[in-house]
């Protein structure tokens, strides 16, 4: 059975809760690993973490590489 650490939980249910929602904020594809990695170490602000989800190119990224049964 995989388990989900507090953080990655908190991050899933932001992004969900956005899933669909219009885009506010475009992520340069540059910018993907290093925001992935500075939101597991819990360094992005939560308001952020849902505002940089509602890009939908960065919302399937991510999902493929962090959510387990993404």
């Amino acid at each position: 059975m995989n388990t989900i650490n507090k953080q990655d939980r908190v991050i899933r249910t932001l992004a969900e809760s956005v899933k669909g929602a219009p885009m506010t904020r475009k992520v340069d594809n540059y910018e993907y690993q290093s925001l992935a990695d500075m939101m597991q170490k819990n360094q992005v602000d939560p308001k952020e973490i849902r505002e940089i989800f509602t890009d939908p190119e960065y919302y399937d990224w991510y999902s493929k590489r962090y959510f387990i049964n993404g």
